[in-house]
């Protein structure tokens, strides 16, 4: 497979998420604000990458493109929370995009059986995405005062 000298994938830095924060894609930002409301976008980042034994950014014209990463429940544990929260450029490196997002899942059902989260209800690309991915909805939900979140998890075969 031929590859893009524009595109790379590299662990994620604190300055990764200054300069995502500052295109996230509108529903990125408002899932953010939704579930975390009254906080700042590049903080918020800061703390998942801080919060992850694996975090990674993709970038595209050496512009952060999406950031990623997996927080363990524990160290011993075999859960981890997985999140994920892209840019506006994503959009232009679509299948590059999900392919990576595919080997991460599977990378990371490697090491932990379970991997959940929740995602805002009104974000319907971010569902569809999900699924494609072979993520499941359990029906479990959480309400925050201006959004729904909908579980959901990935699991190992």
């Amino acid at each position: 497979m031929k590859q893009n000298p524009a595109i790379l994938l590299r662990p994620a830095q604190a300055a990764d998420c200054t300069l995502l924060a500052r295109v996230l894609r509108p529903a990125d930002r408002a899932e953010l604000a939704a579930s975390h409301p009254g906080q700042v976008p590049a903080e918020l980042l800061r703390q998942f990458v801080r919060r992850s034994a694996h975090a990674y950014v993709l970038t595209y014209r050496q512009q952060p493109a999406a950031i990623f990463g997996l927080a363990p429940d524990s160290w011993l544990g075999n859960r981890a929370c997985v999140w994920l929260l892209t840019g506006n450029s994503v959009a232009k490196i679509p299948k590059t995009f999900f392919r990576t997002a595919r080997r991460f899942v599977a990378a990371a059902l490697s090491e932990y059986a379970l991997l959940y989260n929740f995602a805002d209800e009104r974000y319907a690309a971010a569902l569809r995405f999900i699924r494609r991915l072979g993520g499941t909805f359990d029906g479990t939900f959480y309400q925050t005062p201006s959004a729904r979140f909908l579980r959901f998890t990935f699991r190992r075969k």
